[in-house]
């Protein structure tokens, strides 16, 4: 079976890419990145909002069995 050289070459630095795990982690956190930016699915860390939303609207529920326990 033969190759011609160029797609050997094109092989070996595709291969030589593939094991540089540096360069992969950060296309790994590239990807991450521009998830969040199209579907805004990721907070991190931050919860304030949430707390604060949890808060809000507890305030506004009636009453409820539990209150009484």
């Amino acid at each position: 079976m033969q190759i011609p050289v160029a797609e050997y070459q094109r092989l070996q630095e595709e291969l030589t890419l593939l094991k540089n795990t540096e360069l992969l982690q950060q296309l790994n956190r590239l990807v991450e990145l521009l998830y969040q930016d199209k579907f805004g699915l990721y907070m991190g860390d931050y919860t304030a909002d949430l707390t604060e939303a949890s808060i809000n609207t507890s305030w506004n529920d009636e009453p409820s069995p539990w209150d009484n326990v």
